[in-house]
């Protein structure tokens, strides 16, 4: 299994080529970040080349859709858009060679079949630049339970619906063990079901988004019958560590090769 973790989560006082360098020293050769807005692609290529640590992934827009638009309102597509190509041209400098989709939250007074068109369309568009971009995309499918209040897409099969739908080979699926475990349980039922489109996969112990050995889920267990699937793209932890990160990251990776 290949092993990853988000950035934007551990180290949060040191800049991210330090983050970088701490994380591949707690054994991890993949990395991600959220939104591009505010970081140098050239500083984070160089510290990712000299650390030996592949990132992963780079956010387009935030899970609400914020102002840069998103997928569910029709209305904003041309702004989605512009935002998704300006987050390509700076995974391209950076050697990024995944981007994560969020679709946006429910629009008020849009019907659920008029949002969903909207995503797809969205996705169809977005998945024609990523393309041209040599970029994949990540379709993400989060919790409104706690996290993200208003989310459209909620459901991890209504996720491999759609990117089969689009069938596009540059459009995945992020598949969030923390979220699904929420909103769906059964996540190897799940994780089996779609794993024919998922190329990412997320994790952290819930309830609190900590580390994962401290929530309900089995991950040793999960990740044993995830490798009998034959998954073989990067399981990366996105959570908040309740102990010094580096101790917390290394143990992290302890547990889950436990039994392997």
């Amino acid at each position: 299994m290949k092993y990853g973790v988000c950035l934007e989560m551990v180290f949060t006082k040191l800049p991210m080529p330090e983050r970088i360098r701490l994380a591949a020293d707690a054994g991890y050769t993949n990395a991600e970040i959220w939104l591009t807005a505010g970081k140098k692609a050239d500083e984070l290529r160089n510290a990712a080349q000299k650390s030996g640590v592949t990132i992963t992934n780079a956010v387009i827009g935030p899970p609400d859709g914020g102002i840069e638009g998103g997928l569910t309102n029709p209305k904003h597509r041309d702004m989605w858009l512009k935002q998704a190509e300006g987050t390509f041209a700076f995974c391209r400098a950076a050697n990024i060679p995944a981007a994560i989709v969020c679709t946006g939250n429910n629009v008020k007074g849009q019907t659920r079949a008029k949002t969903r068109q909207s995503v797809l369309d969205g996705l169809k568009a977005t998945a024609e630049l990523a393309g041209k971009a040599g970029i994949t995309l990540l379709l993400e499918v989060l919790n409104d339970k706690v996290d993200h209040p208003g989310y459209f897409l909620t459901s991890s099969d209504e996720g491999g619906d759609l990117c089969r739908e689009v069938d596009s080979p540059r459009l995945k699926l992020l598949f969030d063990c923390y979220h699904m475990q929420l909103m769906e349980g059964d996540l190897t039922g799940h994780i089996r079901k779609n794993l024919d489109v998922i190329g990412h996969m997320h994790a952290a112990g819930h309830p609190g988004r900590n580390e994962l050995w401290l929530g309900e889920t089995n991950y040793p267990f999960l990740l044993r019958e995830i490798e009998k699937m034959g998954y073989q793209n990067v399981f990366a932890l996105e959570y908040m560590p309740t102990i010094d990160h580096a101790e917390s990251l290394r143990k992290a990776l302890a547990y889950m090769c436990a039994g392997n």
